[in-house]
């Protein structure tokens, strides 16, 4: 049986200051199927979307630098909020493309993430 991961605390520079640099990236759960992953590696911090689609596919996509080393631009480096909302952004891209839909940037072109799919 595969177990779940568990939630990280990732969500300050403090709390990620004390996790260890480890090959596998830290995750937390923001939605069923949806996961935000922190990478700590000696010297490089990235932010990953991860979408779990059940039996092994899963997608994952950099969103990212963390802002453990710089100041937070919300584009190329981020915070936990900014990484969050980018890696949502993303996960209603997969939905768009999988219901094979136009991604542009109407609102009426609206498709809830596959995250909360059963």
């Amino acid at each position: 049986m595969v177990r779940s991961p568990q939630d990280a605390n990732i969500e300050s520079r403090e709390a990620r200051r004390r996790l260890t640099p480890r090959q596998d990236p830290y995750w937390r759960l923001l939605d069923k199927g949806c996961h935000l992953g922190y990478y700590k590696g000696e010297e490089l911090r990235i932010w990953i979307a991860r979408l779990s689609r059940g039996k092994g596919r899963d997608t994952e996509e950099r969103v990212g630098l963390a802002d453990d080393f710089a100041e937070a631009d919300g584009i190329a480096v981020m915070d936990f909020e900014q990484a969050r909302a980018a890696a949502r952004n993303w996960f209603a891209e997969q939905a768009i493309k999988e219901a094979a839909l136009p991604i542009d940037d109407s609102p009426f072109n609206i498709v809830g993430p596959p995250c909360n799919r059963d």
